[in-house]
């Protein structure tokens, strides 16, 4: 034998782990950026004022 281990082989040093995965993304529920008024999406969650309408957060 050569002495290389192949797939199988107990003997074959155990492969790196995979890569951890990016945590991130979108939120899942988006109510709170919601305006009760004209609907519109906001930047942000903790907006007082609708960007688009203007009207206040309730």
């Amino acid at each position: 034998m050569s002495g290389t281990a192949r797939p199988g082989d107990p003997d074959r040093e155990p492969a790196d782990p995979p890569p951890a995965e990016p945590e991130g993304g979108d939120p899942a529920c988006w109510l709170d950026r919601v305006c009760a008024d004209c609907g519109a999406i906001q930047d942000t969650a903790g907006f007082t004022h609708c960007a688009r309408c203007g009207a206040p957060r309730e």
